[in-house]
């Protein structure tokens, strides 16, 4: 029977990361606040002026929402032998990452290993990195770098070729 293992595995937050987060926040409460003093001296209509403010606001929000998506995490599922990753943005959103046999991997290693010429997809977490390196249909030779638990590595393990 084939086993299927699913572990999710959060991003570390770099200072580059939280200072973008903290700059589309501050940056959309400030564009607001001008956008409104700037309207409120030039639009007489208090109608007029409501309608701004509710763009301003649904502005800010938007800006927020935007903010969120420098959480992310990455989704490791293992199905016989196949290893796909999505990639999570702020616990809603999904979008693939990648999809590979495992039976026809290049290479394993059991550290970060960062090749030439090779299109690079980290996908790691804080814990121990792991590289396997594939050939892509779409990007050609490449390096996968995770961060699997010991299960999930029991279960990649299991696939590879012998030969690696």
């Amino acid at each position: 029977m084939e086993g299927i293992r699913e572990q999710l595995v959060k991003k570390p937050k770099t200072p580059a990361d939280a200072l973008k987060k903290a700059l589309v926040r501050l940056g959309s409460i400030v564009v607001a606040a001008a956008a409104y003093v700037v309207l409120g001296n030039f639009v007489k209509s208090f109608l007029i002026l409501e309608v701004c403010l509710l763009l301003l606001i649904a502005f800010v929000w938007g800006c927020w929402v935007l903010a969120g998506y420098f959480n992310v995490e990455y989704e490791y599922t293992v199905v016989g032998d196949e290893l796909q990753i999505d990639k999570i943005y702020n616990k809603k959103s999904r979008k693939p990452l990648c999809s590979l046999s495992l039976r026809k991997a290049d290479s394993f290693y059991a550290s970060e290993k960062r090749l030439d010429g090779v299109t690079v997809i980290d996908a790691s977490g804080e814990s121990d990195k792991k590289t396997i390196v594939y050939e892509d249909q779409k990007y050609g030779k490449t390096a996968l770098i995770i961060s699997p638990d010991e299960k999930t590595l029991e279960m990649i393990s299991r696939y590879l070729p012998r030969a690696i």
